[in-house]
């Protein structure tokens, strides 16, 4: 049977656990933190982050095969990771029966091999289930609710949600970061920390923007800001969003760095740029992602994208450079980069003219990193008489469309239209457009 080693008042401390690896005691979160490390071995730490499992949710096939999915695509990669961080929304609602589900997927070998820790938090909807969610989760994963852990000679900080806002961290767990942060700090100067939180933090991470000029959501807390701020070597993962991970502004750096770890079990999209369709885009579904981060023997962090419903890499990798003391920040004040560009003879092509009618289908530009979304006009002149949005199913990776189509209604008959198509990456920046001369039908 296993053996996890618990380093507790200086004690080693053996323990056998039942469904999977334990990694932590059924202790509340307020008593002071037990340093969790797993077996030893040799190098750097290399760990798999998945978040928003949601356990219970029927959305497509459901958690109970995409998560399998996901952890045999994580898991089977070499070389074997040393932990997999699961970053909250671990259950859609809290429920025993749904906990029920996760256990019995994490236990399966299949999925997390023999000796493989796993490392649980509370997200807002674990809490979905009231007063009692807290003590549900410590029953069921025998896991504290925040987790101080030492892997291969790195500190690892798990923070848990304590109720459905997104701003519900209570003063425990705020303090709970405080103090274990300035504790790995002191104890591994020069090295990054790695924390673990649902809720992203302000203004970081995609989803998570309020203010500026690229609002995209505000899935976020300003909880830990402060707290966070005074540690450049801090690399935070944080789900919530679903938003998915190929997005550039996926990885945010200004003060510390910020990951996000899109989700397990369905993706959503940002609601502020006029989108036609709304946040959940076609094939939603099937958009499940997570990511593998390795810590190089310089002190590099390597960063590995996974469309874990495709088992292909989202390239590029990421890397964090040493040393981690925000000097070396190379994911900073991004602004996009170049803008898309369409190739050079392309041009839409305007089909099914009708009375009042039209479809409008083009082929996909191209960026330095991706091109976000769409713009589709109809002219009437310099009048535009008809608009959508869309986006370009960059989150589909090797099934993204080559040519997208749009339908439009409501024009008037007998009438001389331009169609105008112009792409947007992640930044907004503009292509030149393209464009196609039509008539619809009398």
């Amino acid at each position: 049977m296993r053996k996890i080693k618990i380093i507790l008042s200086g004690l080693l401390i053996f323990l056998i656990p039942s469904v999977f690896t334990l990694c932590g005691s059924n202790k509340p979160s307020e008593e002071p933190e037990i340093p969790v490390q797993p077996e030893e071995s040799d190098g750097c730490p290399r760990f798999i982050v998945i978040s928003d499992t949601h356990f219970g949710n029927s959305a497509g096939r459901g958690p109970m095969e995409k998560v399998p999915r996901a952890l045999k695509n994580l898991t089977g990669k070499t070389p074997e990771a040393d932990a997999v961080f699961v970053v909250g929304d671990i259950t859609e609602g809290g429920e025993s029966r749904q906990y029920d589900q996760l256990l019995s997927v994490f236990g399966d070998r299949a999925n997390v091999p023999e000796g493989m820790p796993v490392y649980f938090m509370m997200g807002n909807h674990d809490n979905f289930s009231g007063a009692n969610a807290a003590s549900l989760y410590l029953s069921k994963t025998e896991q504290p609710l925040n987790q101080y852990i030492i892997i291969k000679g790195y500190p690892f900080i798990t923070v848990s949600e304590t109720g459905s806002d997104q701003n519900d961290f209570n003063a425990a767990a705020v303090k709970f970061l405080a103090d274990n942060l300035a504790k790995a700090a002191k104890d591994y100067p020069g090295k990054p920390v790695f924390v673990f939180i649902h809720v992203p933090t302000i203004n970081t991470t995609y989803g998570s923007v309020v203010s500026g000029a690229l609002p995209d959501g505000g899935w976020c807390t300003d909880r830990f800001k402060s707290t966070l701020d005074k540690y450049p070597q801090t690399v935070v993962f944080s789900g919530h969003t679903h938003y998915p991970l190929g997005d550039p502004r996926s990885i945010h750096q200004d003060r510390f760095t910020a990951i996000n770890t899109a989700s397990t079990t369905y993706s959503e999209v940002e609601p502020n740029i006029e989108l036609s369709g709304g946040t959940l885009p076609n094939g939603c579904e099937n958009i499940t992602e997570g990511l593998i981060v390795t810590v190089k023997e310089n002190g590099d962090v390597e960063l590995e994208r996974w469309d874990t419903h495709r088992n292909e890499e989202i390239a590029p990798r990421w890397l964090l450079q040493a040393p981690h003391d925000g000097t070396a920040f190379a994911y900073k004040n991004r602004t996009g980069g170049t803008a898309p560009a369409f190739a050079g003879n392309a041009q839409p092509t305007v089909g099914n003219i009708a009375f009042g009618a039209c479809s409008v289908s083009f082929p996909q530009a191209s960026d330095d990193e991706l091109v976000h979304h769409y713009k589709v006009e109809i002219l009437n002149g310099n009048t535009v008489a008809a608009k959508h949005v869309i986006f370009s199913g960059f989150y589909l990776n090797s099934d993204m469309p080559a040519t997208l189509t749009v339908d439009f209604t409501g024009l008037s008959a007998s009438t001389s239209y331009t169609a105008r198509v112009t792409a947007y990456d992640s930044y907004r920046r503009p292509s030149q457009p393209i464009r196609a001369v039509f008539r619809t039908a009398e």
